[in-house]
């Protein structure tokens, strides 16, 4: 049984009950009222009979100055009339002989024992279904003792409390065919999220991430449906994450394929012609030298896929350092390669205390470097400064520039702007993807800025640290 059935039969189980219930003591209690109220009112009016014919009785002695009390005759005609003028049935009897005197209701002598000054009675039901209450007491006379019997007529009260018995089905059945509609549209509204929540779990094992459950209320039901969409949300992120780092592999997988594919197919060619041909000493030295090129490229590469997957660890050691020091070894480092190609650098730092792995920092700056000398440019300049509490290093040139519509896709793996250029050049397009990488690792990243034509700016913001880790020894 479903969740919404449960409901619903609980729903409609306690409202029965619970109906079912309260009329009955409904019922109960105002019959035990009526009959309550009956009698009290069959007690009173026997006791205003009694009065009455005792009065009677005493007017009539006195009349007749008799001291042997009245005879049947008399004290029948007062019965009969007092019958009449109250309207409430009666008989008399003489007691304890048990002769009738009057008899308005046509009783034999019930079964009754009376005391002095008080009012017996018991219930009767005749023959057509009609509720009695008979009453009786003892009166006293001239010595004499009469047994005055009353009869009260109570259907009237059965009747009403059958009457409101019957109302009573009524209301029941009108107020649990509402609670059954009520049930059944609040154990929908009720179980509507849960419902959503199971469809939409089908859809995520079905592999449908975008559904979500519609929060109405802000009860336990809602705060599942707002968890759940959370869970949801997470779950979606981190799969597209997951579906992007798959597709980012295969595209890095096809990419470096083909990258080691061309300078393959080129050392194997003249590897060939070398082989099966011969050649003047001028063709076999071109030859080699494509060899010895296309070697050196796929060396090159290799190095840099290795490096970047390296870097996918995350526990490399930081070290304190004193960046003019180690931005005066890059300014060492690169003079050689700037002069051979004929470009003027321009380095100005400013001393600060940093963490860093030196030997990855080294080289992104000089991967940098290098990547500004290819672009054209007559100059670099690197520059370095400190500021309140964060240390800048920024690489800048003259060159070509990057297009717009590039920027986003210069740091990814195997993306190259000019592919003829960079081949030319030895390069695989895994520089800018591993300086990212290694940027992150130093919790920071590239802020690239370029204007094509015009040339690039890329900045690296590091923490400045109070420089009390830092050993002047350790130079």
């Amino acid at each position: 049984m479903n969740f919404f059935s449960k409901l619903y039969f609980s729903m409609l189980v306690l409202i029965t009950l619970a109906l079912s219930v309260t009329e009955y003591f409904t019922v109960a209690m105002s019959l035990e009222a009526n009959i309550s109220t009956q009698v009290d009112t069959a007690l009173n009016n026997h006791q205003l009979v009694k009065y009455a014919i005792q009065s009677d009785i005493f007017s009539s002695s006195a009349d007749s100055d008799s001291r042997q009390g009245l005879n049947y005759t008399t004290l029948r005609s007062i019965g009969m009339s007092v019958s009449e003028s109250m309207d409430i049935p009666l008989a008399l009897y003489e007691y304890p002989s048990g002769a009738l005197i009057s008899n308005s209701i046509k009783l034999t002598l019930p079964e009754i024992d009376p005391v002095e000054n008080q009012i017996e009675y018991f219930t009767k039901v005749t023959a057509d279904d009609r509720k009695l209450i008979m009453s009786g007491s003892l009166i006293s006379q001239n010595d004499k003792q009469y047994l005055l019997i009353t009869q009260t007529d109570i259907t009237s009260g059965y009747d009403n409390v059958r009457e409101m018995a019957k109302n009573c089905v009524w209301v029941f059945l009108g107020v649990t065919a509402t609670g059954i509609l009520f049930a059944i549209v609040f154990s929908s509204f009720i179980t509507r999220p849960i419902k959503e929540l199971t469809d939409v779990g089908a859809g995520f094992t079905h592999g449908d991430y975008s559904g979500r459950v519609k929060v109405r209320s802000r009860d336990e039901i809602g705060k599942l449906a707002s968890v759940y969409n959370q869970m949801a949300d997470s779950i979606e992120d981190k799969i597209s994450a997951l579906e992007l780092a798959v597709k980012q592999r295969e595209d890095f997988t096809a990419a470096f394929a083909h990258e080691l594919k061309t300078p393959m197919t080129s050392i194997i060619g003249y590897a060939d012609t070398l082989y099966q041909k011969d050649l003047s000493e001028t063709e076999a030295r071109a030859a080699a030298g494509f060899i010895v090129n296309e070697g050196m490229r796929l060396e090159s590469l290799s190095f840099k896929l290795l490096e970047l997957m390296t870097l996918r660890k995350d526990d490399f050691m930081l070290e304190e350092i004193q960046m003019s020091d180690f931005m005066k070894d890059i300014e060492d480092t690169i003079k050689p390669a700037a002069a051979r190609k004929g470009i003027k650098t321009i380095f100005d730092y400013e001393p600060g205390y940093v963490r860093i792995e030196i030997d990855l920092f080294k080289t992104l700056v000089l991967n940098l470097i290098d990547n500004a000398m290819k672009s054209g440019t007559s100059d670099v300049a690197v520059l370095a400064q400190s500021k309140d509490d964060v240390y800048m290093i920024a690489i800048v040139d003259h060159g070509r520039g990057i297009p717009k519509e590039e920027l986003k896709r210069v740091t990814e793996a195997f993306y190259m702007v000019d592919k003829a250029r960079s081949r030319k050049e030895h390069g695989a397009g895994l520089g800018l993807a591993l300086c990212e990488r290694i940027a992150q690792i130093h919790k920071t990243r590239l802020d690239i800025r370029s204007r094509e034509g015009e040339g690039t700016a890329i900045r690296i913001r590091l923490k400045l640290e109070d420089g009390n880790g830092y050993d002047d020894d350790e130079e």
